[in-house]
């Protein structure tokens, strides 16, 4: 699969991935909305490097979802 084709694009979590991510969040008293901006691919581990409000997150393909 391409990674590439992500980068640039707003995508969403899976639920699963989301409610992992928001239950750390919620911890550091941080809100968070399930949208995100594909910055980068980390080539190596095959991965999505994304960015919502103030928080960096790496995830696989087969967790997001284009918006």
């Amino acid at each position: 699969m391409k990674l590439e084709k992500y980068v640039g694009r707003i995508v969403r979590l899976n639920q699963r991935a989301f409610q992992e991510i928001a239950r750390r969040a919620k911890r550091r008293g941080a809100a968070l909305e399930n949208c995100f901006l594909v910055a980068g691919v980390s080539r190596e581990m095959r991965k999505l490097i994304c960015y919502g409000a103030n928080l960096r997150i790496v995830v696989g393909a087969a967790d997001v979802v284009l918006v």
